[in-house]
């Protein structure tokens, strides 16, 4: 026992090196577990949370100004990234996103355009 204990002392890489190894392991499997699981590392969330709270209404608003119905192509959307992985969730989120926007900016032009020929009738009128 005596030699062992001595080998061991001359030797600590051999008693320290398994210790690190698993210290190791267990950072690496919390680190996976948060940013690869859970989605932190993509910035992707659970379906559900992927809107905030206020878009819902927003989203709605949008869609009345507007003849298209985007639904099937964000449902389309959210089911590739979710085959694709990861980066592939990250990609199709994106592209969802500026889907959303082109859609919202659609709407504010129309309501611009709108606006413009209620001045321009307003300016024919004094004319």
């Amino acid at each position: 026992m005596k030699e062992l204990l001595n080998f061991a002392l001359q030797n600590l890489i051999l008693v320290v090196g398994p210790v690190v190894a698993f210290a190791v392991i267990l950072v690496l499997l919390r680190v996976k577990n948060r940013y690869v699981n859970q989605g932190v590392l993509f910035r992707r969330m659970p379906p559900r949370q992927c809107e905030p709270p206020g878009a819902a209404s927003e989203e709605e608003d949008v869609s009345s100004h507007s003849h298209i119905d985007l639904e099937i192509a964000l449902r389309k959307f959210q089911e590739l990234g979710l085959e694709d992985g990861d980066l592939g969730y990250a990609y199709w989120y994106e592209v969802a996103q500026l889907l959303k926007r082109a859609e919202g900016m659609q709407a504010r032009i129309d309501a611009l355009i709108k606006e413009l020929e209620q001045c321009r009738a307003r300016l024919g009128k004094r004319a």
